[in-house]
């Protein structure tokens, strides 16, 4: 993606995260990120194109967030990983959370973004039930669906009423992370009992 469009992109989620969806504007993301009046509409000609240009730089972040190495082959490496990736999302990716609610909430009452947003959010299911599937977990594509469930309600939680401390964070998610991947790998979870 070109340097101007991510940076505009960028701003774009800094805004709506800020001010919701009714705050952003083309005006808006040129004054956010300092760039002359009609700059974002020159990349991005409607607002439909600006939300959809948001949605796909989502998903190129979230993918990114994702680790290129092998896949963890233990239940506790993995229980790691994805918790330091949830802290991530309501510590220093908080923006890109709070963005990604309001595109949710926005897309529920848009059929065409609802379908864009269930495609991009395939793409990081499948990596998902991939990363289950090398772990051992016999039903991956379900199992992700249910932790993603459950990772989008902790966060939300944790947004509104959880920790902000980092360890305090990381308990938060370990716990629940633990219990509810041992059942899928069909594994005692005597560690998350804490």
């Amino acid at each position: 993606m070109a340097d101007r469009r991510a940076e505009i992109l960028d701003t774009a989620l800094h805004v709506i995260a800020e001010h919701g969806m009714r705050g952003l504007t083309h005006r808006a993301v040129d004054a956010s990120a300092g760039l002359p009046q009609g700059s974002t509409s020159y990349y991005f000609r409607t607002r439909d194109a600006l939300v959809t240009g948001c949605l796909h730089r989502l998903l190129e972040l979230d993918a990114a967030d994702i680790p290129a190495a092998p896949p963890p082959r233990d239940l506790g490496t993995m229980v790691e990983l994805v918790a330091r990736l949830c802290v991530g999302m309501v510590s220093t990716g908080e923006f890109r959370t709070m963005a990604r609610y309001e595109l949710s909430l926005h897309a529920a009452r848009s059929p065409t973004l609802r379908s864009q947003l269930v495609e991009a959010g395939s793409t990081l299911r499948r990596l998902g039930a991939a990363q289950l599937g090398a772990l051992g977990v016999r039903h991956p594509v379900p199992a992700t669906e249910e932790i993603m469930a459950m990772i989008d309600g902790l966060v939300f939680t944790a947004l509104i009423r959880g920790p902000r401390e980092h360890a305090a964070l990381l308990e938060w998610f370990r716990g629940p992370l633990h219990r509810l991947l041992s059942t899928h790998l069909e594994l005692p979870n005597t560690e998350a009992a804490r």
